[in-house]
């Protein structure tokens, strides 16, 4: 058990350091969650109201949908354009809107790919992306794929 640990806590450290880089704020519990709002509550604001939400998961998504709408944002309305694209690149499943929930089995490239479609929306002021970690899913592999710099 011991190695087996030890093992993930050098993943963790792999992980806090692609976090740190790409100006992620990790949060470990549900008291972190509270902090980490009361933190964001203060920087500076998106350049306006409208925002995309890109997740892996339905409900977080949601919760995300909600705080947004308490806090005086509204869901962009994602271009055609946008749509398009991000058919090309999701499986048939996805939302087919604003929250883009990209499913759990979501991979670092479907991540990558998704943020890139939705920076260039002329619609979103800003975005929230939310990866919960899945059986499936590689937090590591996708925040690294998100940090790389982008043309």
């Amino acid at each position: 058990a011991a190695s087996h640990t030890g093992s993930l806590t050098g993943s963790d450290a792999v992980l806090d350091a692609a976090f740190k880089r790409a100006g992620v704020l990790r949060v470990e519990d549900i008291a972190d969650v509270f902090e980490m709002a009361d933190i964001l509550s203060k920087q500076p604001l998106a350049k306006g109201r409208r925002m995309a939400i890109l997740t892996n998961a339905g409900g977080p998504g949601v919760l995300a949908c909600d705080a947004l709408s308490k806090n005086g944002g509204v869901l962009a309305e994602l271009e055609p354009e946008t749509i398009d694209k991000l058919n090309k690149v999701l499986p048939a499943a996805w939302s087919h809107g604003n929250p883009i929930d990209i499913l759990g089995d979501a991979t670092a490239t479907t991540y990558e790919k998704s943020l890139e479609i939705i920076a260039k929306d002329k619609n979103c002021d800003g975005y929230l992306v939310v990866l919960t970690p899945q059986a499936m899913t590689a937090p590591t592999d996708c925040a690294t794929a998100m940090t790389a710099p982008t043309d």
